[in-house]
């Protein structure tokens, strides 16, 4: 194997960016090969994807599923040793929630090279990731479309950057009224209007929390205040972010909307490489003729207020903001709440928080497990 090939551990490979990230490492055979694969309990995908990568270390988080992977002669590990694997270059974490964090810090003390799409473990922990990331001098490269274009658009910019403009879809719900958001069924809130994403990220986009969860993220990505980031609604989604400099000009980074874009930037950066398989953009077409702009109403979508108001408080807030979301989610998609009742539950799971403001991992770890009963209660 040539210097030129990059070996990858895709933690999360089951899940919707796992599935596109295996799609990148499809289209270049020569440059990029799949060494270990993690999943959560859908055996027979992970299964497919062994038979296809045959990597050499793989997770799996049943343990009758482990059993049954036995059979496929990879060595069974855990996501925190594959992360850390010496025959890993890059490692994708696309774990859903909080579960990801510990693999990110494995991967970050070895001092890896991190494709990270799951936005809860800078939410929770962004003190720590990234105090760490600077002390192992580990790379984080974020995957989602929108952090990546704010990372693509400070390519080459030195510090004259005013604020950081982040683009949302607005979700199915973008026109509906407060009452009637009170009867969405699951159903409802999964038909995304233009991206292909997991249950928990799409029910955060209709919701805007996955907005709020962003600007956290960028916040601790590009060392940027909370209130210098603002979001607004582009239905289009063709301009994945923006940034606005101190002039006044203003950069932006566009393509149809396909995750596919920003997992690959993240994986040959900082090259940019041909792909024949991704869609192009073309301004003629009705898709990218028109594009538009609108102020988010946070009154019917408290969400995003509650992660701005979260981030200000900061300390452990912030992982209460989002271990509630990840249970209020769960709980809506089982049937057990209304979808306007995530919101209220998160709202009442920071106000009965007592907060921590400068947290050690087992605290935060600590107001995690606090905020899930709080939100199951």
């Amino acid at each position: 194997m040539g210097n030129s090939v990059k070996r990858l551990a895709v933690l999360g490979s089951t899940g919707s960016i796992g599935r596109q990230t295996l799609d990148i490492a499809r289209a270049f055979p020569d440059r990029l090969r799949v060494v270990s694969l993690a999943a959560g309990s859908n055996v027979e995908l992970l299964s497919r994807q062994i038979d296809e990568f045959k990597p050499g270390l793989i997770s799996i988080e049943s343990g009758k599923a482990a059993a049954k992977l036995k059979r496929t002669g990879c060595k069974i590990a855990t996501a925190e040793e594959i992360a850390a694997h010496p025959d890993v270059d890059l490692v994708v974490i696309a774990i859903s929630g909080m579960a990801g964090l510990k693999p990110t810090l494995a991967a970050i003390r070895a001092g890896k090279s991190i494709a990270l799409a799951t936005k809860e473990v800078l939410v929770s922990a962004g003190a720590i990731v990234t105090a760490e990331a600077r002390r192992h001098r580990a790379r984080i490269m974020p995957i989602d479309s929108e952090p990546s274009a704010i990372w693509q658009c400070l390519q080459g910019e030195k510090k004259t950057v005013k604020k950081l403009i982040l683009t949302a879809s607005g979700g199915p719900f973008r026109k509906m009224s407060v009452d009637k958001m009170k009867q969405v069924t699951p159903e409802q809130a999964l038909a995304h209007p233009t991206w292909n994403m997991g249950p928990k990220v799409t029910i955060d986009s209709a919701t805007l929390m996955n907005k709020g969860f962003e600007a956290i993220e960028l916040s601790w990505l590009f060392n940027m205040p909370i209130d210098d980031i603002e979001v607004v609604i582009h239905p289009q989604s063709i301009i994945h972010s923006m940034i606005e400099f101190v002039d006044g000009s203003v950069k932006a980074q566009l393509s149809l909307p396909d995750m596919r874009f920003p997992i690959q930037y993240a994986i040959f950066h900082p090259e940019r490489v041909p792909n024949d398989t991704l869609p192009r953009l073309n301004f003629l077409d009705s898709k990218a003729s028109a594009l538009t702009f609108e102020r988010p109403d946070i009154k019917k979508f408290p969400c995003l207020g509650l992660a701005f108001e979260a981030s200000r408080m900061g300390g452990t807030y912030p992982a209460v903001l989002s271990a509630a979301d990840e249970v209020a989610v769960d709980r809506f998609l089982k049937g057990q709440i209304r979808f306007t009742d995530i919101a209220k539950t998160i709202a009442k799971a920071l106000d009965g928080h007592r907060g921590v403001s400068k947290p050690g991992l087992d605290e935060i770890l600590a107001a995690d497990a606090w905020a899930r009963e709080e939100a199951l209660a």
